[in-house]
């Protein structure tokens, strides 16, 4: 089987809420479930219950989960090369960000947060040791930045970008004796009813991708609490440290591993033996 788990970044007081809703009716219309990252303050105003209703609503059903997406989504260092809400801040700035945002969140829709996504998809050790402290379930970013190094902290970076969906599980496919996970990302920019007209997705091919995924047998859904719940946190860590290794490889080496699954097993499991490309 092919786990799952959808991330949809940025919810917020401020975002696109008529987007939104249009997802939810997508999920709810298809029986899909997701996370919602979602961010506690945005600028000076925090998040109420009055602010999104939809999301309140949607969380009550079961058909979403909501992650913590740091504080309010601002750099630590405008300008730099990476920016980071997190990385290189002391412990004790970090720790009240994180607590003031979880405690924001946990108000809103009454239910204890365990997720955490950090703005950027960066973060440090400091960031990944406090979460940990606070009984976080699992923190989610990107594969290319940080490493999580602690055994009751699960890491469950984004693998591909929701675009990508259709051909990371028919690469996963290629892998039959797998037990894969894939973590598909995605943002308000990427549908053209955000206003982006050279987006990839409209909201019609998100309902038919929804469709699609849930007609394949082999596919399992998640939310990412219940994605970090399939193995403890030492075997995610060492399932992200293969996705890493893969990734550095010169591309023969690469084209015999999936390149955007976690692989929770030894890697002689996922080896692709036959019809390697060339």
């Amino acid at each position: 089987m092919i786990d799952v788990a959808i991330r949809f970044d940025d919810p917020s007081a401020v975002s696109d809420h008529a987007l939104e809703r249009a997802i939810l009716h997508a999920m709810a219309s298809h029986g899909v479930c997701a996370t919602f990252a979602t961010i506690p303050h945005a600028g000076q105003h925090a998040l109420s219950a009055d602010d999104v209703p939809h999301l309140v609503e949607a969380r009550q059903s079961g058909r979403l989960e909501i992650a913590q997406h740091g504080f309010s989504h601002e750099s630590c260092r405008p300008g730099g090369s990476l920016p980071s809400e997190f990385a290189g801040l002391d412990r004790a700035a970090q720790t009240d960000k994180i607590t003031a945002g979880r405690s924001t969140l946990e108000q809103v829709f009454g239910v204890a947060i365990r997720g955490f996504v950090p703005p950027f998809n960066t973060f440090d050790q400091v960031t990944a040791s406090i979460l940990s402290d606070q009984g976080f379930l699992y923190l989610s970013a990107g594969s290319e930045h940080g490493s999580v190094e602690s055994d009751r902290l699960t890491e469950l970076p984004r693998t591909c970008q929701l675009t990508e969906l259709r051909p990371a599980l028919a690469e996963a496919r290629r892998h039959p004796h797998g037990d894969l996970a894939i973590v598909a990302v995605m943002h308000h920019y990427d549908f053209q009813e955000s206003g982006r007209t050279d987006a990839p997705l409209t909201l019609e091919r998100l309902s038919d991708l929804f469709r699609w995924l849930r007609q394949q047998p082999d596919v399992r859904l998640h939310t990412l609490s219940r994605l970090a719940s399939r193995h403890d946190a030492s075997t995610w860590h060492k399932a992200v440290q293969r996705n890493r290794w893969v990734q550095r490889q010169h591309w023969r080496i690469r084209s015999i591993f999936p390149r955007y699954s976690l692989m929770p097993h030894t890697l002689f499991r996922y080896v692709r033996l036959t019809g390697t490309s060339t």
